[in-house]
Formats: C-alpha cells, structure tokens, sequence
C-alpha cells in the first residue's frame, strides 16, 4: 500500500515537472517521501495486539477516507495545484494513521493480508460504524470548510439550538469572534473559506451513500420495523448529502446528524454509544 502511494506520488511529480509546476511543489514532495520512509522504517518496531470491531471499522473508515483523499488530488490536477497537494497530504497523514492501526502489522505482506480480511468483512455492524465516523468526520470537514469554532461533532453545542434569538441577544455584548461563530452557526450559504476540506465533506457524502447501498440494506427477511428504520435512515443520509451540496447552515447538520442519523444508526444496527458501554461495565463490577 506505501508503496503504491509512492508510485503515485512519483507519477503525480514527474507530470509536474512536463507542466513546469515542479518548482514549486519540490518541497512538499521531499517532506512527502520522509513521512513514507518513515513509515516503512517503523513498522518493525511495532508490537502486536489483536483488532476489535471498532479497530476494524477505524480502518476501514481510514482506508475510505485515503482514497477519497487521492482522487481529489488527482481531480484537482493540473487545474488547481494547490488543492492537489492539500489532498495529498491528507492522504499521507491518513496513510501513516493506517499503518499504526494494527500494531500486528511488522511488514507489507502483513499489512496485505490485514487490508484484504478487513475490506471483504460483511459485518453490518462494522459498515454501519464506518459511517457514524464518517458522518462525525463530514461534520469536522465543514466546520473547517467554513471557518467556524463551534465543534460540530459535539452533541453538547445542540443546546445553541434551542433558542437562537436568546443566544444573538446574550452575546450582542461578547467580542467579534464569538459572534462571527454563532452567525455562522445558523447561517446558510456561509462563504467557503478552506475549499479543500469543502470538497472532502462532499466527497465523504457520496462515499457514505454508496457504503449504505452496498453494505447497509437490509435483506428481505428483515421485519417491518427495522425495514422502516432503515427507509428513515436512507432518507435522512440524502438530506445530509444536500445540505453539504447546498451549503446549509450548520446547526441544521448538528440537528440531523444528532437527532436523526445518529439514533437510527443505533437503533437499525444495535450500535452502542460509549456512555452505554461504560454504563454496562459499571454495572457488570
């Protein structure tokens, strides 16, 4: 996998350099090859453990995510070499995550093996985990698409939500910063001030639709109830993807995302959220 990263990298400079962009990406292209030899020189030092099913779909939720990361590097060039580059070292910094994921891991035909067991899991529950991180990640895209302080991923920030004209009066008197977030906050059509992270938001809905057509429709057999569940779900999963495409504001994705996709997620898949499982372990001691 590093390697094949590296190829691409490779190809990617070499095409540069036909287009004289050479000079001014050879920086970024040095650091690049650093982190990925580095990479390769530490995966021996690693020790091992075994992977649990929020390892597998914290790898998997990577893997999506490195190659999203790529074809946006490869789509912006030669249009736009700036964004290229962002992308591709996004996809480095997920590169490296990947390669510490598993610390069975200690070389590539390792890492294969692992990557190939992990790709063909059939797990609902696993798919149905990579897109509850994606879903977060989507909300962590946007916030930094647009500049804002206000952590979307947070379940907290929903209290912004229940009085919007309250909160605009209390902080009529707070510094600028403060009241440039909570604009922003209910605000649609906000100006996109980092596009490559705008970008990665829109391409992570498109990935989360697929993973929902191909690993999360229930089969046949399914009772009434989950299958109504999942209808919601697939519903829901599109309007997130629109107001990403149409710029909406953020406290309508906290909403969603919060009050809908979430429970559904939880409800259709049996996913458990961290205060359960910690509720659970209190009870079992």
């Amino acid at each position: 996998m590093i390697w094949i990263t590296i190829y691409y990298i490779m190809a990617f400079t070499m095409e540069m350099k036909k287009d004289n962009h050479f000079k001014h990406t050879k920086i970024f292209i040095i650091s690049f090859f650093i982190i990925s030899f580095y990479i390769f020189d530490q995966i021996s030092n690693v020790f091992a453990h075994s992977f649990t099913s929020n390892d597998v779909s914290y790898f998997l939720g990577l893997d999506k995510r490195t190659k999203i990361e790529l074809d946006l590097a490869e789509k912006n060039y030669p249009s736009n070499i700036t964004l290229s580059m962002d992308h591709t070292d996004n996809a480095a910094s997920l590169l490296y995550d990947i390669y510490f994921t598993n610390n069975d891991i200690v070389n590539d035909t390792d890492f294969i093996k692992r990557y190939n067991e992990v790709i063909n899991s059939t797990s609902l529950t696993t798919y149905a985990l990579v897109v509850a991180d994606l879903i977060d990640t989507i909300l962590s895209e946007y916030a930094n698409a647009i500049v804002t302080d206000i952590d979307l991923t947070n379940m907290s920030n929903l209290l912004l939500l229940d009085d919007a004209e309250s909160l605009s009066n209390f902080n009529s008197s707070r510094d600028h910063s403060s009241n440039s977030n909570n604009s922003k906050f209910f605000s649609k059509n906000n100006p996109i001030i980092n596009y490559a992270n705008y970008e990665t938001a829109k391409a992570l809905g498109i990935e989360i639709n697929d993973l929902f057509e191909n690993h999360l429709i229930p089969p046949s057999n399914y009772i009434d109830q989950s299958r109504d569940i999942i209808s919601n779900l697939e519903k829901n999963i599109d309007k997130l993807t629109n107001l990403i495409d149409n710029n909406g504001s953020p406290a309508e994705l906290m909403e969603l995302v919060h009050l809908q996709i979430h429970p559904l997620l939880e409800e259709g898949y049996g996913l458990q959220t961290k205060t359960d499982m910690n509720d659970r372990q209190m009870n079992l001691e």
